[in-house]
């Protein structure tokens, strides 16, 4: 993948590769139990917060990237990512919107989250798509 040149504070880009190269090292060891058979409760849990935080780390640099390029960015992500869009930094290959409302209702719906789909998010790997996303900016 290309790296799009943005600016981007040399220290905010350090620390968000080293936030994301953990996630990632988290996520790859939870596929690999979930290869073995079900989580556990305690590592369903694991996975649902480093899916939250994955997504909120790609909400953080979008508006990091936005704000690089002299844009204020929006306080609501959705906007965020349709900005990029705009400004032709995303490709579009993501779907911000289910993206941002599993991360959702994960943070406020968590009584009544599909457990099948969040599982699954990590059987097909569909979260290396936002590593993809962040590492064109890093």
């Amino acid at each position: 993948m290309n790296t799009i040149n943005v600016n981007l504070d040399r220290f905010y880009a350090a620390s968000i590769k080293e936030h994301l190269a953990e996630l990632k090292e988290q996520l790859q060891e939870l596929e690999h139990i979930l290869a073995q058979g079900p989580l556990s409760a305690i590592e369903y849990r694991a996975l649902e917060r480093n899916l939250q935080l994955l997504v909120e780390a790609c909400i953080g640099l979008a508006k990091r990237v936005l704000k690089g390029q002299g844009c204020t960015p929006p306080s609501e992500a959705r906007k965020a990512f349709e900005k990029l869009a705009a400004k032709g930094l995303d490709n579009g290959t993501i779907e911000w919107t289910k993206v941002i409302g599993m991360r959702n209702a994960i943070v406020h719906d968590y009584l009544d989250i599909d457990a099948a789909r969040i599982t699954t998010v990590l059987k097909n790997r569909d979260y290396l798509k936002l590593f993809e996303f962040a590492s064109q900016y890093l």
